[in-house]
């Protein structure tokens, strides 16, 4: 039976006049019981709820996933600051580990959260102090996650990053396994690139809620196991997305321009 995850991330060119070393990390790892931890390699926690954030150096970083490796239904990690916008669930239980890619800028601000309690969030800055890591191959553009063996939205993150807000994509899925997607109470088979949240009731205990882009990795709202509802933030960039109960089985799409 195969879990599914949501997931994304955002990435900049190397920040410019940095000190280059190797790629700097951060580790984010789930436990089976739903808490999330966002720590340095050495396990020092980064992000505080209250007083002096914790500071780290700006650049480019590599972000190691960690999750136990149960077939669950797992928290939502949530990264969010100047051209940073990554959700991940760890494809709803499914790996183990895997790996994402962001560029914290300097002097920039950034939080973190668990969907599970959106009231408890984590602050933390990058300082003035350039850690320029080195960008892997292939890696120049970015991939929002939510879903199975996939993650979201590969796209150039200046363009994304000034995408405007549109408003909520209501979507369901029946008891039997119908998925339906509407845009302000009406049905939709195209709409404007921008960011969106995607709110989905989910009743069947068979069939997810999943979008994908042509040629790009997907985004899992719901899992085929999950029943209930639950919503995530997705930048839709042009071209078309398939909307899908699961990977490979397309139910119909939406073109995005």
């Amino acid at each position: 039976m195969l879990c599914w995850l949501v997931a994304g991330f955002l990435v900049l060119a190397p920040v410019a006049q940095g000190r280059h070393t190797a790629t700097p990390t951060l580790r984010v790892t789930f436990t089976a019981a739903g808490s999330i931890t966002l720590t340095l390699p050495d396990g020092t926690p980064v992000g505080t709820t209250g007083g002096a954030p914790t500071t780290i150096p700006a650049g480019y970083y590599t972000l190691l996933f960690f999750g136990p490796g149960e077939c669950i239904n797992l928290p939502l990690f949530e990264l969010r600051g100047p051209g940073v916008n990554i959700n991940d669930d760890m494809l709803g239980g499914e790996t183990d580990v895997h790996t994402l890619y962001a560029t914290l800028l300097p002097n920039s601000t950034y939080t973190w959260h668990s969907d599970r309690n959106e009231a408890l969030v984590f602050t933390f800055r990058a300082s003035s102090e350039v850690v320029a890591g080195t960008q892997p191959t292939g890696s120049g553009s970015s991939t929002s996650s939510t879903g199975s063996h996939v993650m979201a939205t590969s796209q150039d993150i200046v363009g994304s990053a000034i995408l405007p807000f549109r408003g909520t994509l209501t979507g369901a899925v029946s008891a039997g396994g119908r998925l339906t997607v509407a845009f302000k109470g009406k049905s939709v088979s195209s709409l404007k690139a921008g960011r969106y949240k995607v709110a989905v009731s989910d009743r069947s205990s068979t069939n997810g809620f999943v979008l994908q882009k042509l040629q790009h990795r997907a985004v899992s709202v719901t899992a085929p196991t999950f029943v209930g509802t639950h919503s995530v933030s997705i930048t839709l960039t042009a071209g078309r997305w398939l909307v899908m109960p699961r990977l490979g089985k397309a139910t119909y799409s939406i073109v995005v321009s």
